[in-house]
């Protein structure tokens, strides 16, 4: 007789102790944060202190392994996946309550994985002009026709200014193109350029208004589009693929204004000094610049999963680093920072996804395959649950020469 016999288990066996183990781990952890979850086969039912409570469908019996072992990387590959479901309505307040619900080891852990992601020679702490470019071409070159897909008309890929809230997505761009440029004081004749000028909005607005108008960016796809949309108003802007690093030592003291939103976020945290002091170079004296910028994220360095999948070497600022980083550069605040409440973007986000899902069924599907729907729908309701449901909002501030 073996006497070790009693011992061995069945594979299957195995499995589905790892399973029940894993899925302790989640259902504990969640419990001691007030948040109850009910495991019934393939389903999961998540009741939260609040009141509030959620159904997911569990696809694949991994789930509770990754997100015990990959935290909020895990919560967001699993869904990419398809490892759980859940209706598309009712995804981005899931994500809220677990993100108002979320442990404070959590967000311990997300910072470390952050530091060991960014030690593993990614090349984001300096962020050179060469990891810069592909940092902007992972996002911003897959494809017009998808971004067309959800922005508004004119491609506006920033966040939009709701004076009111029922107003439509295309009249709460404008109204934020029409503010920043007021705020800039832009004058006719100017020499003015748009750092991050995306698909063209902001400076063919200002080459409406009068403005001698350049726009820079990493992205070609962008530049191209760009053009022919200029072209096709029949307005002169001169638009180029370039860093701002690069560009401000070929045009030192050109420009009378300067504009940059929502570009910020993505130059990092080690060239914030850089980004200002190539602002100060590029000013003429006595010129201003409006920078707009996502700020004061809550946990810190942007969440392991939109730095792998969707913006690499994105790091949100504090509004502080607004103000100090300018100020080492030779630039004093003229005005602000104006802060606008997280609910403007959150309704640009939503806006977003809603005409994502309804459009995506016209995209390449060869392209744009299911895995991309919902990596991109994960994206845009996280974004969504964030300026919903903590203290990030959106800072604008004018500086002077």
């Amino acid at each position: 007789m073996d006497p070790g016999g009693c011992l061995k288990m069945s594979p299957e066996t195995v499995r589905q102790g790892r399973k029940a183990m894993f899925q302790r781990l989640v259902t504990g952890r969640l419990a001691q944060h007030g948040v109850e979850v009910e495991v019934r086969e393939t389903r999961a039912a998540f009741s939260f202190s609040t009141g509030e409570s959620f159904e997911i469908e569990v696809l694949s019996p991994g789930l509770w392994r990754d997100w015990v072992l990959r935290g909020s990387l895990g919560l967001g590959e699993t869904f990419v996946g398809k490892k759980w479901d859940i209706a598309p309505d009712r995804l981005e307040p899931f994500i809220r309550a677990l993100m108002q619900h979320g442990s404070p080891e959590l967000r311990r852990v997300e910072k470390v994985y952050h530091s060991i992601a960014r030690g593993l020679g990614r090349g984001h702490d300096t962020n050179d002009p060469d990891s810069a470019h592909a940092d902007s071409s992972h996002h911003y070159d897959r494809g017009n026709d998808m971004f067309s897909s959800f922005l508004d008309e004119n491609m506006v890929y920033t966040c939009a200014f709701f004076d009111d809230p029922d107003w439509d997505l295309e009249t709460a761009q404008h109204r934020k193109i029409e503010v920043t440029l007021d705020r800039l004081e832009l004058f006719k004749g100017a020499r003015f350029l748009d750092i991050g000028c995306g698909w063209g909005a902001t400076a063919i607005e200002a080459a409406r208004r009068g403005a001698q108008a350049t726009g820079i960016t990493l992205a070609a796809q962008q530049i191209e589009l760009a053009q022919a949309r200029a072209a096709g108003q029949q307005m002169k802007v001169d638009f180029q693929v370039a860093d701002y690093r690069t560009f401000a030592e070929e045009h030192a003291g050109t420009f009378d204004r300067i504009v940059s939103i929502g570009m910020f976020e993505a130059v990092g945290h080690a060239q914030f000094d850089t980004f200002f002091e190539a602002i100060h170079t590029l000013l003429k004296p006595g010129g201003k610049a409006l920078v707009h910028s996502m700020a004061d994220w809550p946990f810190g360095p942007i969440i392991p999963w939109l730095e792998r999948y969707i913006f690499p070497g994105g790091e949100v600022p504090a509004a502080q680093d607004m103000i100090a980083a300018p100020a080492r550069a030779g630039l004093r605040v003229e005005a602000g920072p104006y802060r606008h409440s997280g609910l403007n973007y959150a309704l640009t986000l939503a806006h977003w996804r809603t005409r994502f899902l309804a459009n995506y069924p016209g995209l390449d599907h060869d392209r744009y395959p299911e895995r991309f729907k919902r990596m991109w729908l994960f994206y845009l309701a996280g974004c969504e649950a964030a300026f919903r449901g903590t203290s990030l909002h959106t800072v604008q501030v004018v500086y002077q020469r």
